[in-house]
């Protein structure tokens, strides 16, 4: 009988599935825009304008960040996915932000865009100008025709020249030409003078302007607005702009001044034509709602911590992209808000669910659940487990606190509302009669919960049939009245309960 024969070798991943995974990749205009403008940030931006001709052909995105080398464009796209972001360290060389890119192909988000893209660079410190033209025409070819005799897949084809530049200059401009057609269908929002039937637009205006629109109670969805509008807020979700002014209401915003503090310290800056880009979360302006409930939590598990808040009103929670949780690692948004909340299931809360919104801060760890697409989790991943488990146990404590305070105390407050309301209405008719008070009222101002407070919300607060009130009517008036007045009296009152 035969020796086993024992062999052993090396897993590859074919540069073809490299290739499938880096093409369609991003799902609509939004999750491209958004990758360059995170690198934008990863290169210590402080400042990223967007520019749309108002034909939406071409698309430009400049930043005064650190700019690039030839030798660094051909080290980061010469073979894509082979990512030297992080060569240097997990942190920015300048700013010290945490980077957000890692894999390598978030430069391919531009395929989706265009068909031409136009890269002009310069570093501090070097006196070289970098020009580079890439043509992703090659993308569209079977990839039998773009694959080489090593295997590797091509994505596009570049030139470029090096040219002379002041030595203290530092940017990186990316110009987007032969915008593709659906792209164009999107951005062509930005001409003020378009056909906006399609939606309301959010062209030029400020972060006043924005947050007084998204908090408008009739607004349902973002959907409301055109395709551009929609586009410029799924970016700001995404990436890591300030807070709009009054974001939320001020006695909460004081609970949650570090955390914004925070993300203002990044100095990151996106101007879209003109607008000062900001997170569109815009919470609890509407004036016609009950009483906010707000908790702020901070957790460490064995594989992964997190910080953030969950946010409740009484009612639906509009625009309705706004419900539910929204992560962020290293201060890039994953996805969007999940109206499901990692699939918290609890039955007894289904309802009070549409009211919550809330923003978790996960730490690196949970980084190694994050798929490709950088907008889902690997459910198997066991930070994202533990993660789940304990968003979980904190979203439970928080909705069980919720509930008290959206049903349990807001019914009593209507109570007492109610019955202050019967009280100046029995004044009103005393005074027509010209009678005194039939309330007494207490000295000062009586405390929400006190036994007075609690036993007159109750009185006033009762219901009578008409029979109940006759018995009551007649037995005051029997103890008060002479016998004959009192017959008169019941006769009179009898004929008009029942007129």
């Amino acid at each position: 009988m035969a020796a086993d024969r024992g062999f052993s070798g090396k897993v590859k991943v074919a540069s073809t599935i490299v290739d499938y995974l880096s093409s369609g990749l991003y799902e609509s205009p939004a999750a491209c825009m958004k990758e360059l403008v995170n690198n934008s940030y990863d290169a210590d931006a402080s400042r990223v304008d967007i520019h749309v001709k108002p034909d939406a052909d071409r698309i430009i995105v400049s930043d005064d960040g650190t700019g690039m080398t030839q030798r660094e464009f051909q080290d980061h796209f010469d073979r894509v996915s082979e990512s030297h972001k992080r060569d240097s360290g997990d942190l920015t060389k300048e700013k010290k932000r945490p980077k957000v890119g890692r894999i390598g192909i978030g430069f391919i988000a531009a395929n989706e865009l265009c068909e031409i893209m136009e890269i002009v660079s310069t570093k501090r410190g070097s006196t070289d100008l970098l020009r580079v033209v890439v043509d992703f025409k090659k993308m569209r070819d079977p990839v039998k025709q773009r694959r080489d005799k090593d295997g590797a897949v091509t994505k596009g084809d570049y030139r470029g020249t090096v040219e002379q530049a002041p030595r203290n200059d530092h940017y990186t401009r990316i110009y987007l030409n032969e915008v593709r057609a659906n792209v164009r269908d999107v951005m062509v929002g930005a001409d003020p003078t378009a056909n906006t039937a399609g939606g309301e637009s959010l062209y030029g205006r400020g972060p006043e302007n924005i947050s007084k629109t998204l908090a408008n109670s009739e607004r349902r969805t973002w959907s409301d607005l055109n395709l551009y509008s929609q586009t410029m807020l799924e970016v700001g979700l995404n990436v890591p702009v300030r807070y709009a002014p009054d974001w939320i209401p001020s006695p909460l915003r004081k609970r949650l001044k570090a955390m914004e503090a925070e993300v203002a310290d990044l100095d990151f800056v996106l101007n879209w034509d003109g607008t000062d880009v900001r997170k569109p979360v815009v919470l609890g302006q509407d004036p016609n709602k009950l009483p906010h409930v707000l908790r702020c939590f901070n957790f460490q598990g064995e594989h992964v911590g997190a910080r953030g808040y969950f946010f409740a009103q009484h009612g639906v929670l509009l625009p309705q992209e706004l419900n539910g949780l929204l992560i962020r690692i290293r201060n890039a948004a994953v996805g969007d808000f999940d109206s499901s909340f990692l699939g918290f299931r609890a039955s007894e809360y289904q309802l009070i669910k549409r009211w919550v919104s809330g923003e978790v801060w996960a730490s690196d760890e949970l980084e190694e659940a994050l798929n490709i697409d950088r907008r889902t989790l690997r459910t198997t991943n066991r930070a994202f487990v533990e993660f789940q488990t304990l968003i979980h146990e904190e979203l439970r404590k928080f909705l069980r606190d919720a509930r008290k305070k959206l049903y349990e105390e807001t019914s009593a407050e209507k109570k007492s509302v109610r019955a202050r309301d019967q009280e100046e209405r029995m004044e009103q008719i005393a005074a027509r009669h010209r009678l005194p008070a039939p309330v007494p009222r207490p000295e000062g101002k009586p405390k929400q919960g006190d036994a007075a407070e609690q036993k007159s919300t109750r009185a006033m607060s009762r219901k009578y049939t008409a029979s109940q009130l006759y018995e009551i009517t007649l037995q005051v008036a029997e103890e008060e009245l002479p016998r004959e007045l009192f017959r008169k009296f019941a006769k009179a009152l009898a004929k008009r309960i029942t007129r």
